[in-house]
This record gives structure tokens, sequence and C-alpha cells, in this order.
């Protein structure tokens, strides 16, 4: 499901959040939004659902302005997870998860046999179904990112927009949520997530839109927006942006702030020259065994 964002401001109360963005996604790409705490990008990721309304400029999915589409039809096309979310007393995992096959449904009707298949399954692609029975109330709060996560999921829409799916996660389901992304992108589903780990998203995803103070400083590929120069620009830090020659994935290390600026460039430098001798080592090396890699 491809989408078109032009010139987009948005704002709460007096003051505007997002400030004129612009930029398109193909069908079946995984859109990192990165940048700094308060830059813009939770609302950003929330206009592009209708939660919250534009100032000025559009949004269209397929070329469908979404202003002109019923929340009906905008909940089977566009699916949202939140940060966080207050539940009442009482629910149970599987009843959350259940709650997105209601755009599905008649207003009289019950659940279907078919649709509690795909609660099943959405709830095991996160490894959350054997929570089912358990109330949200005695969940962890990283096994509750998970329960919304398979709600998500269960939703079946082409896209899917995740604000911080990743925020309550150890290491391992951090990255099998961006694992498991890339691979519905992967068979066409378009993702759209907030992400502040920009290594995790260098790795997973297609497309990245940076933001500071509510403008787009970069889109593109992440090779394209993660340089030194741009990091510099949105979040006003040091840093030497790298690629890890074993897995073509970029890295990358943050000075300090009290560095000063000329001891910063000798350590880009330097570690320049590191990454160069380890890329040289790395091409001369030959592992014949798959354990020579642990």
């Amino acid at each position: 499901m491809k989408l078109e964002v032009q010139n987009v401001s948005v704002s709460l109360g007096q003051r505007q959040i997002v400030k004129e963005a612009t930029f398109s996604v193909k069908a079946g790409e995984f859109v990192g939004i990165i940048g700094p705490n308060g830059s813009g990008k939770t609302t950003l990721l929330k206009s592009l659902r209708r939660l919250y309304p534009v100032e000025q400029g559009s949004i269209a999915w397929d070329s469908m302005d979404i202003n002109q589409m019923s929340e009906h039809d905008l909940a089977r096309r566009v699916a949202y997870m939140q940060q966080s979310v207050n539940i009442a007393f009482g629910y149970k995992a599987e009843d959350i998860v259940m709650m997105a096959r209601y755009p599905y449904l008649k207003w009289w009707e019950q659940e279907r046999k078919e649709d509690k298949a795909i609660v099943e399954e959405a709830m095991k692609s996160v490894g959350v179904w054997h929570l089912r029975d358990r109330s949200m109330q005695a969940l962890s709060g990283g096994e509750r990112q998970r329960v919304f996560l398979a709600k998500a999921l269960a939703q079946q829409t082409d896209a899917l927009l995740l604000d911080e799916p990743t925020a309550a996660l150890d290491l391992v389901y951090a990255d099998d949520i961006f694992y498991e992304s890339r691979r519905l992108c992967d068979k066409g589903k378009t993702i759209g997530i907030v992400v502040h780990d920009l290594e995790l998203a260098a790795k997973y995803c297609t497309t990245l839109i940076l933001m500071s103070d509510g403008h787009i400083v970069s889109t593109g590929s992440p090779k394209d927006v993660l340089t030194a120069e741009h990091l510099h620009q949105a979040f006003h830090l040091n840093a030497a942006v790298y690629e890890d020659p074993y897995f073509k994935q970029q890295r990358i290390y943050i000075f300090p702030r009290n560095m000063v600026d000329d001891l910063v460039h000798n350590c880009v430098d330097t570690v320049h020259s590191c990454v160069d001798v380890y890329n040289k080592s790395c091409s001369n090396a030959h592992y014949d065994k798959e354990e020579d890699l642990v």
C-alpha cells in the first residue's frame, strides 16, 4: 500500500509539531521514523492514521485522501499500535487481540471461527499465545507490548503503523519484532515504525525518515540518511558511521558531548583507520567452519 504525504503540518494546541513534511512510500517498504525526543515522530505517525488532524497539506493511502475515507474503511486499511494503553481491569490478552477483528464484523455479529484462527495466528507469531487467558493487568510491560502488536497484526491491514513497539522489550524480542516486520514487508505489507535504536533501524528498515524540531532532515535508504553530518544536524552530536564488513550493517559510534572538536576529529580519523584495518583483516580471513565465527 503506497503512501503520499504532501506539505503536511500538524499542530497540538498552539504549538506546531510537524512542519511541512513531504515524502512518499512505496508499497512493501519498511519505513523507520527516527530523530531526537520531541522532534515530531509520534505526531507524524498518528497523523498518517488520522488520529491527529493535519493543519495543512494532504495524506493519501493508495491515492485515497484519508479525509475522504470512513473510519470503518480506514481501519481495514491501516492499523496503528500506540506506545502505551490504559486497559480496564478484567480484559484478557485474547480479548484485546480480538478487538482487531471488529472492523470486519457487523455490530450484531459475534466473532467467527475464522476470526479466532486469525487471532491465534497473530498471538503465536509474537510469542504470546500461551498468555491468552491471562489478565492484561498481570502481564509485564514487554508482554503487554507484544499483545498490542498481535492486535495490530490481527487487524490484517495492508499498512501497519508502530509507535516504539520495542520500547519495553529485551534485545531478543526487539530484534524479533523488526525481523518479523521486515518479513511482512517482503510479502507486500507497508510498515511505518517510530524507533530510537538507530542500528536496529539500519539493520532492517528499507527507508528512514530523520526528523528534528518538526522538520524532515533527510529521507532515503539507511546509508543515505545515517551519516555523521545528518546525525549532527538532527541530534547535535558527533559520531562516526561505518559499515561492519562481516554483516554488511551500519554501525554508529557516538562521541561524548564534552569532547572538544579537535579531539573528536582525531578520534574519527582513528576510528576510520581501525575500520579499514578490520575490513582488510576480514577480507583476508578464511573460515572453514561455522564455529570459527563464534
